[in-house]
C-alpha cells in the first residue's frame, strides 16, 4: 500500500495512522498536544535526534495527557497509577536539535483496565516524523495486578477526547 503523505512507502502490517481520510484529516481527531524542542545532549553526529529520546518525548505527552484527562487525580496530581503495557513506535523521519515539534495524543480505545494510546510526532509543518501506539494498563500496585478504569477516569477521557470510548 502507498501512503502519500511524506512520500513513505508502508507495507501491510506496519504501523500507520489509524484514521483514513487522509494526513490532515487524521491529524484533526487528535485532541491533546504539547510541544518538544530537542535539546543538543539528544542529538547524535549527524544532527538527529537520537531513537532514544523519541520515548523520552512520547512519555511525556502521555504524562501530560493523562493529566489533562484526570486520570491521575481529579486536581491533576500526578499518581502513577497505570503504567504502559506494550509500546510499538515506528520512525518514518529524523527529527533535529532545537526543531519545534509537536507530540500529539489521543485515546483509540478504552477497555476495562487498559486504554491504547496513538501519538504522532510532527514537524512545525505537520509532517509526520513518529508514530507510536501504547496499551496504557491501569494498576493497583498494593494487589501487584490491574485494576478498572474509575468512572471519574472514564468520564475525563471521555471528556478531553469529545467523544464516546
Amino acid at each position: 500500500m502507498r501512503v502519500t503523505e511524506n512520500e513513505i512507502l508502508v507495507s501491510i502490517g506496519m504501523l500507520q495512522p489509524s484514521e483514513s481520510g487522509g494526513h490532515e484529516a487524521w491529524l484533526a481527531t487528535f485532541r491533546h498536544a504539547i510541544e518538544i524542542r530537542p535539546r543538543y545532549c539528544e542529538t547524535d553526529q549527524v544532527g538527529h535526534v537520537s531513537n532514544t529520546s523519541y520515548a523520552l518525548y512520547l512519555e511525556q505527552a502521555r504524562l501530560a495527557y493523562a493529566r489533562a484527562a484526570r486520570v491521575d487525580d481529579p486536581a491533576g496530581r500526578l499518581s502513577l497509577d497505570h503504567l504502559p503495557a506494550e509500546i510499538t513506535t515506528r520512525f518514518v523521519a529524523p527529527c533535529f536539535y532545537d526543531e519545534v515539534l509537536r507530540v500529539l495524543t489521543r485515546c483509540l480505545r478504552l477497555g476495562h483496565s487498559s486504554l491504547e494510546l496513538e501519538q504522532a510526532i510532527v514537524s512545525s509543518e505537520r509532517a509526520l516524523r513518529t508514530l507510536s501506539r501504547t496499551v496504557m494498563v491501569s494498576y493497583d500496585f498494593d494487589a501487584q495486578r490491574s485494576r478498572p478504569w474509575s468512572a471519574e477516569q472514564r468520564a475525563g477521557l471521555r471528556e478531553l477526547e469529545e467523544r464516546e470510548l
